[in-house]
C-alpha cells in the first residue's frame, strides 16, 4: 500500500480486480499495524486459555479429572460468548458515544476481560475460576464484536485482505509469544495469568487512543437504525440475501471447530500418546514452527486475495492443509510427524485467517447491522463443538480417533464455502 492512494484510484483499482466501487478513504500502514496490535491483545486473552492456560490450571486444580474440568471451563467460556456476542453486537450498532461506538466497546471490553483474567490463575477451585472466566468471556465478546465491525465500517473492499491478515497474523504471534512467556519466562501459574492480562490491557491502547473513528459515518448509520426502528420492514434485505452469509458462517464454524479439536489437547497428546519427557517444551517447539508457517501464509494470503479476489478457493485450500495435518497426527503418531503436522497446520490456518474474514465481510447483507451480524457469526463460532468432540473421543477411544474427527469436520467446512455464490 502506498500513501498516495486516493478514494478514486482505490475505487478504480478495486473495479479492475472485480470488486464493486468503494469510496472509502484508503487506510495507512500505521492503521493496520495498530489494528494488528489490538487483535494481538485480544488473541492473548482468547487463545492462551483454550490452548494452554486452562488445561494447565485444570491439571493443578484437579489432576484426576483434568480432561473433564478443562473441557468444562473451555466450553463454559464458549457458551458465554455464544450468548453475549449477538446482544453486544445489537447494542454496539445502536450506540453512538462521542468517543466512537466501536472504540468505546473495544476499550470497555479489554478492561472487563483483562481485570478478572489476571485473577484466574490464583484460584484454588475450578468453580471460582469458572466465575471469573465467565466475566472474561463477556469482555472478550465486546472486543470481538467491535474490532470485527471496524473492518466493515472503515476498510475499503480492496484492502480487506490486508485487514484480515492484520487480524490473523497477530493470532499466531500471540499464541507463540504468549506460550513463550507462560512456559519459559513466567512459569508460576498465578503470575502467568496476571502478566498476560497486563500485556493485553496495554497493547491495544495505541490504536484505540491514537486513531479516531469516522464519526460522521457512525452517526449516519445510527440515523438509519432509528429510521428502521420506526419502520422495521422498510429497506430490509430479503431473507435470500443472507444465503451466502449463512454458508460462510457454516464454513467458518466447522473449520475453526475442527482446528480446535486438534490443537486443544495437543499437550495431552505429546505427554500421554507420545510419552515425551518434556511435553511443554515440545509443545513450544511445535508452536514456533506453526508460527513461522502461519505468519508467511497469512501475509501471502492477504495480498493474494486482495489482488485476485480468490476467496472461496483459498479457504478450501486452507481447510485441506489443516485436515492433512490432523490426519498425519492420527495415522503417524510420532515426534517427526508432529513437526510436519505443525507446518501443514500453520500454512492452512494462516491462509484461512487471511481470507475468511475478508470473505465474511464481503457477504454482509446489511450495513446497518454489521456488528450484530458479525456478532452472530462469532457467537455460533464459539459453540462448544471442540470440547464436546474432544471429551467424547478421548473418553471412548483415543487420540487417533480424535484427529480423524478433526479432519472430517475441517473438510466439511472447506466444502461448505463452495455454496457461496456472490463472491469468487
Amino acid at each position: 500500500m502506498t500513501h498516495d492512494l486516493t478514494p478514486a484510484t482505490l475505487a478504480a483499482e478495486a473495479a479492475g480486480r472485480g470488486f464493486s466501487a468503494d469510496a472509502r478513504t484508503p487506510l495507512s500502514r500505521w492503521w493496520f499495524i495498530g489494528f494488528g496490535g489490538a487483535w494481538f491483545a485480544f488473541w492473548l486473552l482468547m487463545m492462551l486459555p483454550g490452548q494452554y492456560l486452562i488445561v494447565k490450571l485444570a491439571s493443578i486444580l484437579d489432576p484426576a479429572e483434568k480432561v473433564g474440568v478443562g473441557s468444562f471451563l473451555i466450553a463454559e467460556t464458549g457458551v458465554v460468548v455464544l450468548l453475549a456476542v449477538p446482544v453486544i453486537g445489537w447494542l454496539c450498532d445502536r450506540s453512538n458515544p462521542r468517543f466512537g461506538r466501536r472504540r468505546s466497546w473495544a476499550l470497555g471490553g479489554f478492561v472487563v476481560a483483562s481485570v478478572p483474567f489476571a485473577l484466574v490463575g490464583a484460584q484454588v477451585s475450578w468453580q471460582s475460576a469458572a466465575v471469573l472466566l465467565g466475566v472474561v468471556a463477556l469482555g472478550q465478546s465486546a472486543v470481538l464484536v467491535s474490532l470485527s465491525a471496524m473492518i466493515a465500517d472503515q476498510v475499503p473492499i480492496a484492502q480487506r485482505g490486508r485487514a484480515s491478515a492484520a487480524m490473523g497474523i497477530p493470532q499466531v504471534i500471540a499464541l507463540a509469544g504468549g506460550m513463550l512467556i507462560v512456559t519459559e519466562l513466567v512459569t508460576d501459574v498465578a503470575w502467568s495469568w496476571a502478566v498476560i492480562a497486563m500485556i493485553a490491557l496495554a497493547a491495544p491502547l495505541p490504536f484505540l487512543l491514537g486513531f479516531r473513528e469516522p464519526v460522521a459515518r457512525a452517526r449516519a448509520e445510527t440515523d438509519g437504525h432509528e429510521a428502521a426502528l420506526t419502520a422495521p420492514r422498510r429497506g430490509r434485505p430479503p431473507l435470500a440475501a443472507y444465503r451466502d452469509f449463512g454458508w460462510v458462517t457454516v464454513s467458518r464454524v466447522l473449520v475453526n471447530a475442527g482446528n480446535l479439536v486438534g490443537t486443544t489437547y495437543l499437550l495431552f497428546f505429546l505427554s500421554d500418546a507420545l510419552g515425551l519427557p518434556d511435553a511443554e517444551g515440545a509443545l513450544m517447539s511445535l508452536i514456533l514452527v506453526y508460527l513461522v508457517a502461519s505468519g508467511l501464509a497469512s501475509w501471502a494470503g492477504g495480498r493474494l486475495t486482495d489482488r485476485f479476489r480468490s476467496r472461496r478457493v483459498l479457504v478450501a485450500i486452507s481447510a485441506g492443509l489443516q485436515a492433512a495435518a490432523a490426519l498425519v497426527l492420527a495415522f503417524v503418531p510420532s515426534w517427526p510427524a508432529s513437526i510436519v503436522a505443525a507446518v501443514l497446520l500453520g500454512l492452512g490456518y494462516g491462509l484461512f485467517l487471511a481470507v475468511d474474514q475478508a470473505l465474511l465481510t464481503d457477504v454482509l447483507p446489511d450495513e446497518r447491522t454489521r456488528a450484530r451480524d458479525l456478532g452472530i457469526v462469532n457467537a455460533i463460532q464459539h459453540l462448544p463443538i471442540a470440547p464436546l468432540i474432544g471429551w467424547a473421543a478421548l473418553a471412548a477411544a483415543g487420540f487417533s480417533e480424535l484427529y480423524v474427527a478433526a479432519a472430517v469436520v475441517i473438510l466439511l467446512g472447506g466444502l461448505a464455502v463452495f455454496r457461496v455464490r456472490s463472491v469468487r
